[in-house]
């Protein structure tokens, strides 16, 4: 089963928001308890909207939009909408939920409604910081007004049904003093939802950035092949976030990441087609060159051995992406470029691909903070055969422990940790260089075999 999209939930709140517009305008109340089921399902997703609102603004950002001489037009005009929202009188009857849970359509949009209010804050702390790598999405000014706009749009719409809902209510047996008093004019809520809608217009504000956002999970899916693909790749993208904060001293683990960019890497050469043992397809191919620069990262950190223990779960979820890719994307069988086929399921397993390409780009900036902070505290350390002569001149008292060996590994020298970090670089600016140093074919004896049962160990096993 493919993870919920805020994108997806939005429009599934959208339908079901619709479907009950639909019915509440073609026919009537089958009877009083009906109407009044129908009343409170109104309320209900009235609630829900302005609790999305909320949950876009955040209450830590509320008071600073409210109070600004100048705030943006859709988030100002989006707190007016949430403010003047009508609440349902006092006796108006429990929420379809508690007494019979989904009897309108408008009960399911409000639970999808809810839903996506509380994807949108798994990726934030109750006190306002990132919780997830996502989070500077949920932050970013143009996708929460986009969200804001929809959320007019949405609100309009349901306001609109507001008077044929009264009149069904009165159809149904309801005593036409209690509409008045459940039903009053909407035209104050309805002109203000119109109000971001028009700001929105002129602004020329789209609603698609957050679309793609799924919910911060640990949780690897079920469904199909590329589900699983999208999913391991973001568990393995969310650790590497993770030890930017909580550091636990492991090249292991960093190396193992690097193994699995470098995989994605091949693995999509393959799917368009690119033959990486050859010298002048490598040359050229933009994809050779992003496999070429991973395979120049992991070599640096294969010489590395970190003072704690390699993840387990992100050896574990190396593993099973390892297979997944070699089942998905045969190595030994070049069968032209897939990416240009027509066949949806080919175009979803290119964009999945690609997407774990960016993903691993960006993992890649994280763990060279890691590996940094590692550095800088001698934390990353090399055999000391492995010093030249000249990083032993510079420091006798290591020539002097290599000579008795009574030393076996020493901290890694500056200028090696340097360079390391500027493969780093290189692999996280990959999609902003248009051309890399040249680049010679990939060596079959770094290709990794799709008939291996495990990924490689990558670094040093320390010696007892």
């Amino acid at each position: 089963m493919t993870a919920a999209t805020y994108g997806g939930l939005l429009w599934d709140a959208s339908r079901h928001m619709g479907e009950g517009c639909r019915l509440v305008r073609l026919d009537r109340f089958a009877d009083k308890i009906e109407a009044d089921l129908a009343v409170a399902a109104y309320y209900g997703l009235l609630d829900a909207a302005s609790q999305h609102v909320w949950a876009l603004i955040s209450p830590a950002r509320m008071a600073g939009v409210a109070a600004s001489e100048h705030p943006h037009p859709i988030e100002a005009t989006a707190l007016v909408m949430a403010n003047v929202l009508q609440v349902g009188p006092d006796d108006l009857p429990p929420h379809p939920s508690v007494i019979a849970p989904d009897r309108h359509p408008w009960d399911y949009a409000s639970r999808v409604l809810r839903a996506a209010s509380d994807l949108v804050a798994s990726h934030v702390t109750i006190t306002g910081g990132a919780h997830t790598p996502d989070a500077p999405l949920v932050w970013d000014e143009q996708a929460r007004n986009g969200a804001l706009a929809r959320m007019g749009e949405f609100v309009a719409q349901l306001t609109a049904t507001q008077d044929m809902l009264g009149l069904r209510a009165g159809q149904a047996g309801v005593r036409w003093e209690k509409v008045g008093r459940w039903l009053p004019p909407a035209d104050r809520t309805q002109a203000a939802a119109l109000a971001v809608v028009r700001v929105a217009q002129v602004m020329g504000v789209i609603a698609t950035e957050l679309d793609s956002l799924t919910a911060a999970s640990a949780r690897v899916h079920g469904g199909t092949q590329i589900d699983r693909l999208g999913d391991l790749v973001a568990r393995i993208r969310r650790t590497a976030w993770d030890l930017r904060e909580h550091p636990d001293y492991s090249v292991q683990t960093l190396a193992d990441t690097a193994r699995v960019g470098f995989e994605v890497a091949v693995h999509t050469a393959t799917f368009h087609g690119v033959d990486l043992h050859d010298p002048a397809v490598a040359a050229r191919d933009p994809g050779a060159r992003r496999a070429a620069t991973w395979l120049a990262l992991m070599a640096d950190l294969r010489g590395y051995l970190g003072a704690g223990p390699a993840d387990r779960r992100v050896r574990a979820d190396a593993t099973a992406l390892h297979d997944l890719l070699g089942d998905l994307v045969p190595r030994d069988r070049l069968a032209g470029d897939r990416g240009a086929s027509a066949r949806p399921e080919e175009r979803r397993l290119g964009g999945a691909l690609h997407g774990a390409c960016a993903a691993f780009e960006q993992a890649a900036e994280w763990n060279a903070a890691a590996f940094a902070r590692l550095a800088r505290s001698e934390q990353v350390y090399v055999p000391i055969d492995s010093l030249t002569g000249d990083q032993l001149s510079d420091r006798p008292e290591l020539a002097a422990a290599r000579l008795t060996h009574s030393t076996r590994l020493v901290p890694a020298p500056a200028e090696r940790t340097e360079a390391t970090l500027d493969r780093y670089r290189d692999v996280a600016h990959l999609s902003a260089v248009p051309h890399l140093e040249r680049t010679q074919a990939l060596p079959t004896s770094h290709m990794p075999s799709r008939h291996d049962d495990t990924i490689p160990a990558i670094g040093l096993e320390p010696t007892r």
